[in-house]
């Protein structure tokens, strides 16, 4: 075997007609004998994001102005958030007869379930456009972070998919872990509320949260026209790097010993 170097072989960057196919297959499964098809990908975010509007807005008289703009700028992208996590956790032990057969590397199911998560995320966007023409919000310059943001959430989802699935191959608990952790990280994460909504002495736990503060930009950046600073910058890719580096450590250490617990 020829030698890859560690991003090459990470990222499947060699692999590419194999990534194609196996995101193929899974668009394929998703919305085989759908109606709607991948206009699910706009109306499920959207009409989730209406449900949470009337309540916040009208039931529990929060006042945030343009509070569905910022809503949908952080639930589209949690959504995507949450989708990748649970396919990657699942998706090596769940293709254990395709691994048996074929000899391909883990983590490209992993990688390919989380692109294709991502292409449903980018088709979702257009909803967050429509919203800013109804409430007449002028996009400024700083919307530029969203997609930035969004390809370094895509990693943060690519790494911890990646540690989830191996644990699952260990654990078959992890499933349900991972689904409680979500449903906690849910509330811990800006997604329904702005960061300055959060006391101020209790403000530090956004950047303990690997996720914290990238939400926090998807507002900055659709909601509130503000640059994010260094500062933030340095976390969201700190935690980025360091989320993809356990990855790789992790699946350096078990690639060879995947197939056997499978």
């Amino acid at each position: 075997m020829r030698y890859m170097p560690p991003l090459t072989d990470y990222f499947c960057l060699r692999r590419k007609f194999l990534l194609q196919n196996l995101i193929s297959r899974n668009l394929k499964i998703r919305y085989r004998k759908s109606l709607l098809g991948m206009m699910w990908t706009v109306l499920i975010p959207a009409s989730s994001a209406v449900v949470y509007y009337v309540i916040f807005k009208f039931v529990m008289k929060v006042t945030v102005e343009n509070y569905l703009l910022l809503i949908l700028s952080g639930l589209i992208p949690w959504t995507f958030f949450v989708s990748a996590l649970n396919s990657g956790t699942e998706t090596i032990v769940g293709n254990y007869s395709l691994l048996n057969k074929v000899p391909l590397p883990p983590q490209a199911l992993v990688l390919s379930d989380i692109m294709t998560h991502f292409l449903n995320f980018m088709l979702s966007l257009p909803v967050i456009a429509v919203v800013m023409v109804i409430t007449e919000t002028v996009p400024g310059v700083t919307l530029l972070q969203y997609f930035v943001l969004m390809g370094l959430l895509f990693l943060q989802s690519y790494g911890l998919g990646l540690i989830f699935g191996i644990s699952y191959v260990y654990f078959r608990d992890m499933r349900f872990v991972v689904a409680l952790i979500l449903q906690f990280w849910f509330y811990l994460t800006p997604v329904m509320y702005a960061s300055h909504m959060v006391p101020e002495d209790f403000r530090f736990l956004l950047w303990l949260n690997p996720v914290g503060v990238t939400f926090e930009g998807f507002h900055a950046a659709a909601v509130d026209h503000r640059w994010l600073g260094a500062n933030e910058w340095l976390i969201i890719l700190a935690w980025c790097l360091g989320t993809n580096f356990l990855a790789y450590g992790l699946l350096q250490r078990q690639k060879y010993r995947i197939i056997e617990l499978l």
